[in-house]
C-alpha cells in the first residue's frame, strides 16, 4: 500500500487540527514530525515531539507498508495484542485504537448507547478545563475539531466544534463538574456533583456515564467513585469511563478498574512519548460478551474518525459498518509510542516510583534558585507526581504573576534560541506543557517527566538535573525579559 505523502509528514495524517502543520513548520504546540537533536524535551502532558527511538521505529513500519510486506490492519492488530501484553489486562478484554484521547470518548458514548437502546445517555464529565480541551464536545457525539481523520467530500460545512455527529449525539447529555474553584484554584471533589446527577437518571431512567481521572493537566487524580453509583454498575445500568490518558498510572490502577467494570482510555501520545495523537479504548471483558450479543448501529458521524481496523475483530458487525480505509498515520503513531512505552514498563514499578521522586526534589531544589521569577507549587501525595506547576512572576508587577497571554508567549519562546537578544542561557529549545489557567487569578505552565526522561533519570540523573537546570535558568530568563517576546517572536 503506497501512500503519496513521505515520511514524516505522514505521521502528522489521520487525526484532528493538533496535528496540523502550519506556515512555521510545527503544530499550535510548537511540536513538528522529527527528533530535534540537543532539544531538552519536557512537555510530555501536552505534545511531543518524537523521540529518535520512536522515529526511527515508525520509520521502518512506513517502509515496510510501503513496499508491501505488512498491512496497516496488521500492523493495528499487533497493536492491541502488545497493549494487552504490556499492561497485563484481564482476560475477555478488549481494545479498541483511535486517532486520539478526545476521539476515544465516542467509543464509551456508543457503548452506552448500544446497551441501553432508546434511553436517555447522561456522560458525567469531572475535571473539565484539565482533561483534553475536546472532551465535552466528543463526549456529548459532536465534533471537537474543525479537522476530521477520515473527511470526506463536502465536510466543510458540517464539521465544526459543537456540531452533532450524525446518528451518535441524540438524546445524550453532558454534565460538566469543574476541575478546580474558579476563585482560589481549589480541587473540587467531584463525588456530589456525580452522585446528584447519577440519582437524577434514576429518577429518569437516562443511562449514566461516569467519568474519573488517573492523572490531569496538573497531576490531578479522581479515582473510581465511592459512592452508591458502584452498585449501579455491578447491576450494569450505568458505566464508568477512567480517563488514563495521561499516562501517569500504575499498572495495577488500570487493572481494578477494569476487573470493576470501568472502560479506560489511553494514549501513548503523552507520558509515553508517542508522536501526537493516538488513542486507545480498553472494554473490559463483561462488557464485551454483552456487545458481542447486541445489534449496533454504527452512526454514519462516527465513520469520520475510526475505521474497521480500529475495531476488535470479534465485533464483526461493527467492523462491516466502517470503512476500509487505512489510517497510516495512526498505526505510525502508536509504532512510535510502543517503542517507548515496552522498555519504560519493562522497569520495576519501584524503581520508576523512586526515580519520580528523586527527580521532584531535584527540580524543587533547582527552582528555588530562581525564587524571583518562580513559584513552584506544591503537589499532593494524591496527584500524579510526574507533572510539576509553575506559576511566573511579573517582572514589573509588585506581588503579580504572569497572564495568559504572557505564559503563551514565554511557552513559545521556550521552544526558539533567543541567544542572539537574551544571552546563551535563552539558547536551549526547550519544550514544556502548555500554559493551564487553574483559577481566575492563577495560570501555570509545566514541567513533566516522558518516558524517555524517567529512563534517563535513572540511567543518567546528573544529566537530567542538568537538563533541568537549563529549563528552569531560561525559563526564568524569558519571564523577567516578558515584555520582549512579542517582538522576539515575530
Amino acid at each position: 500500500m503506497r501512500t503519496q505523502i513521505e515520511y514524516p509528514e505522514v505521521l502528522t495524517l489521520g487525526g484532528d487540527d493538533r496535528c496540523t502543520i502550519g506556515k512555521k513548520g510545527v503544530n499550535k504546540y510548537h511540536c513538528g514530525p522529527e527528533p530535534i537533536p540537543g532539544a531538552l524535551f519536557r512537555g510530555s502532558c501536552t505534545c511531543n515531539i518524537p523521540t529518535e527511538r520512536a522515529y526511527a521505529a515508525a520509520q521502518s513500519a512506513f517502509e515496510k507498508i510501503q513496499t508491501d510486506q505488512v498491512k496497516v490492519s496488521d500492523i493495528m492488530e499487533g497493536v492491541r495484542s502488545q497493549l494487552k501484553h504490556i499492561f497485563s489486562l484481564p482476560p475477555g478484554t478488549e481494545v479498541f485504537t483511535c486517532p486520539s484521547g478526545s476521539d476515544a470518548e465516542y467509543i464509551p458514548l456508543l457503548i452506552a448507547k448500544t446497551l441501553g437502546k432508546g434511553r436517555k445517555i447522561v456522560n458525567i464529565v469531572t475535571c473539565t478545563a484539565e482533561v483534553g480541551s475536546g472532551t465535552l464536545d466528543a463526549a456529548g457525539g459532536c465534533f471537537f475539531s474543525s479537522v476530521v481523520p477520515m473527511p470526506d467530500a463536502g465536510d466543510e460545512s458540517s464539521v465544526r466544534p459543537g456540531a452533532p455527529l450524525e446518528g451518535l449525539a441524540t438524546d445524550v447529555e453532558t454534565v460538566s463538574l469543574p476541575a478546580r474553584s474558579k476563585a482560589e484554584g481549589d480541587i473540587v471533589d467531584a463525588a456530589h456533583g456525580v452522585q446528584e446527577a447519577v440519582d437524577r437518571c434514576a429518577r429518569e431512567d437516562a443511562v449514566p456515564i461516569v467519568h474519573c481521572v488517573l492523572g490531569s493537566k496538573t497531576g490531578i487524580y479522581q479515582r473510581f467513585p465511592d459512592t452508591n453509583f458502584g452498585k449501579l454498575v455491578a447491576t450494569r445500568d450505568a458505566f464508568v469511563v477512567v480517563d488514563a490518558c495521561q499516562g501517569r498510572f500504575k499498572a495495577g490502577e488500570v487493572q481494578a478498574c477494569l476487573e470493576r467494570g470501568a472502560m479506560v482510555l489511553l494514549s501513548g501520545s503523552k507520558f509515553f512519548r508517542g508522536p501526537p495523537f493516538s488513542g486507545a479504548v480498553l472494554v473490559p471483558g463483561s462488557i464485551m460478551e454483552r456487545l458481542a450479543l447486541t445489534s449496533t448501529c454504527v452512526p454514519p458521524g462516527l465513520r469520520k474518525f475510526i475505521t474497521k481496523s480500529d475495531v476488535p475483530p470479534a465485533l464483526t458487525a461493527w467492523g462491516a459498518q466502517l470503512k476500509d480505509q487505512q489510517n497510516v498515520g495512526l498505526a505510525l503513531r502508536w509504532v512510535a509510542a510502543l517503542e517507548e512505552i515496552a522498555p519504560t514498563l519493562a522497569i520495576p514499578e519501584e524503581d520508576r516510583e523512586r526515580a519520580i521522586q528523586a527527580w521532584q526534589a531535584s527540580v524543587a531544589s533547582l527552582s528555588a534558585q530562581h525564587a524571583a521569577a518562580l513559584e513552584l507549587l506544591p503537589a499532593t501525595a494524591h496527584d500524579a507526581q510526574s507533572i510539576l506547576s509553575f506559576r511566573l512572576r511579573h517582572p514589573s508587577q509588585e506581588g503579580g504573576w504572569l497572564g495568559l497571554g504572557e505564559c503563551k508567549a514565554v511557552f513559545e519562546a521556550m521552544t526558539r534560541d533567543l541567544s542572539a537578544a537574551l544571552g546563551p542561557a535563552a539558547a536551549p529549545r526547550c519544550y514544556l506543557g502548555q500554559p493551564v489557567t487553574m483559577s481566575d487569578t492563577m495560570v501555570v505552565v509545566r514541567i513533566a517527566l516522558g518516558a524517555d526522561s524517567l529512563r534517563m533519570m535513572i540511567a543518567e540523573p546528573a544529566r537530567v538535573c542538568s537538563e533541568d537546570g537549563a529549563i528552569l535558568t531560561k525559563l526564568a530568563l524569558l519571564s523577567r525579559n516578558v515584555h520582549a517576546l512579542p517582538d522576539l517572536l515575530l
